[in-house]
């Protein structure tokens, strides 16, 4: 069977190197990017070519994704995975930070897309996953900016699904519940980077106690394995909601409707 290539971002850790790993052990060829080389080096194999890569520096992707044709030939695979949480109430958290947010989260994953596409759609085949959230469908009090970008994650992945659909390219959404990973630990050393006036300390109080459950969550393999899953097969779903809770959640906030919903969740959150 002819060897895969594929591109992973944010594969340092978590998501992104579960699925590496796994992605790698069943025939594919995996360019791993992140930003800490140090991480990478150490996933490095016969099947793993670690690049240290900013997902905000258009040249640095351009150019990586130059090497991987002239290495290989193709790109049959691009997990677009790289992305951090900004938390803080929309009133606080400052511009700075929100565009900051959306680099990232959501004009990082537009420029890999615009990298990799010309050469899908050369080669009339590919597939494009992109690695969104729970909140890509609802919002909760606090994750505002980054529900945000997910949203937007989502748009722009049902849209191209339909732009590229007739060169053989298959666009994928995948939108994780609660993960134990790194992620929460991360949000919250973010959210003390956001001044709050007493006003929202109800608010402030309430957010660890939404993530209190990330211990017990599933391990980011869970999300590996369904993007294998993706990526070898014929007809994938268009989206994936994992895990139980992802799929709970946006079932109930489509049959209690927004107003119900949203009532529900200041209740849980005692805001």
């Amino acid at each position: 069977m002819t060897q895969r290539i594929a591109l992973v971002t944010g594969a340092s850790s978590g998501i992104g190197k579960a699925t590496a790993e796994l992605l790698a052990k069943n025939n594919f060829y995996v360019y791993a990017m992140a930003r800490r080389k140090e991480r990478l080096e150490a996933m490095r194999s016969d099947t793993i070519e670690p690049i240290q890569l900013d997902v905000t520096d258009a040249k640095a992707i351009e150019e990586t994704v130059d090497h991987v044709m002239a290495a290989k030939g193709r790109i049959d695979l691009l997990v677009n995975n790289a992305g951090y949480g900004q938390l803080g109430a929309i009133e606080c958290v400052s511009m700075e930070a929100a565009h900051a947010q959306f680099e990232v989260n959501v004009f990082g994953y537009a420029r890999f897309m615009h990298a990799v596409l010309p050469h899908m759609r050369s080669q009339q085949s590919g597939c494009i996953i992109n690695i969104a959230s729970i909140l890509g469908k609802i919002s909760l009090p606090g994750f505002g900016w980054y529900a945000a970008s997910k949203h937007a994650v989502e748009a722009l992945s049902e849209t191209l699904r339909s732009e590229v659909m007739k060169f053989g390219i298959k666009v994928i959404v995948i939108a994780p519940g609660l993960i134990k990973t790194e992620f929460a630990e991360k949000e919250f050393q973010l959210l003390k980077t956001v001044k709050h006036p007493p006003a929202y300390r109800k608010l402030l109080d309430a957010l660890p106690r939404l993530l209190a459950g990330e211990p017990k969550a599933p391990g980011p393999e869970i999300i590996a394995q369904a993007v294998l899953k993706a990526a070898t097969t014929a007809f994938p779903p268009m989206r994936h909601a994992l895990p139980g809770d992802s799929k709970t959640a946006v079932i109930s906030h489509r049959l209690l409707g927004s107003r119900l919903f949203n009532w529900a969740v200041r209740l849980k959150m005692k805001i």
